[in-house]
């Protein structure tokens, strides 16, 4: 999932309200609440706007929760995961 700038939620290439993120994500995982949720934010968006979005997911029932962010590499970006362990997972 991801946060814009403007703070707009996307689940997929859904856009959401936060009333509609846990719907989303039960549609997304299956209702599986064991799934990781991966979770990106433009590099715009407020710590305290992405923590907001961060405790929705967790009030949906969702507690694996990986942020995402892009590293630049030699060639291009890749996508890195960070797990709350803190451990970077390609």
């Amino acid at each position: 999932m991801t946060v814009q700038e403007d703070l707009t939620v996307s689940v997929g290439e859904d856009a959401v309200t936060h009333e509609q993120l846990a719907a989303a994500l039960e549609r997304s995982t299956e209702g599986d609440k064991q799934a990781r949720v991966f979770l990106r934010a433009d590099k715009a968006v407020a710590y305290g706007d992405l923590m907001t979005v961060m405790n929705l997911v967790r009030m949906a029932g969702y507690t694996k929760i990986a942020l995402v962010g892009l590293d630049a590499a030699p060639g291009g970006a890749a996508a890195t995961a960070v797990e709350p362990s803190g451990e970077a997972q390609p």
